[in-house]
């Protein structure tokens, strides 16, 4: 029997060894080791500033949205009523509010659409002002208030 390789296997062993290596050096998987102690200090300093950064961004972003709080409402008649809220926002931003009525059941019997401007500062508490919106009903509301504010800047 003959072989074109020697008994020895050295010859296929170089083969393999330059193929896939031979399992020292920077190439190896067994000689990997993971980050050095500076090393995460410097992925904790990292990670610590970009959530920082991440809750400044969402803190300030929060400030800027507008805010409305219903403090009453009055049922006039089957087909009138009224929502009394407070409203915060910045002075200079213009502000729309969807005020809904509900009647027993939870359906939508009446919709108003109030767009608040600069408000005078007399009226200003901070950045807060009360407002009073009509809404007209198709039948007679159980509750009524803001459904949504939002910025129309």
């Amino acid at each position: 029997m003959s072989s074109s390789t020697p008994a020895s296997g050295s010859a296929s062993g170089d083969v393999l060894a330059q193929r896939y290596g031979t399992g020292r050096g920077p190439v190896s998987a067994r000689g990997r080791r993971g980050p050095s102690y500076r090393g995460w200090v410097i992925i904790a300093v990292i990670a610590t500033v970009l959530s920082a950064l991440f809750v400044v961004w969402i803190v300030q972003g929060q400030s800027s949205a507008p805010a409305a709080k219903d403090v009453s409402f009055r049922v006039q008649d089957a087909g009138h009523t009224y929502a009394d809220f407070d409203l915060t926002k910045d002075p200079d931003q213009t502000v729309t509010c969807a005020v809904r009525a509900l009647n027993e059941q939870y359906a939508i019997v009446g919709w108003n659409e109030v767009t608040i401007g600069e408000v005078a500062p007399e009226e200003l508490n901070g950045r807060t002002s009360t407002h009073r919106v009509p809404v007209r009903t198709t039948n007679e509301a159980n509750s009524v208030g803001v459904d949504s504010c939002w910025s129309v800047d």
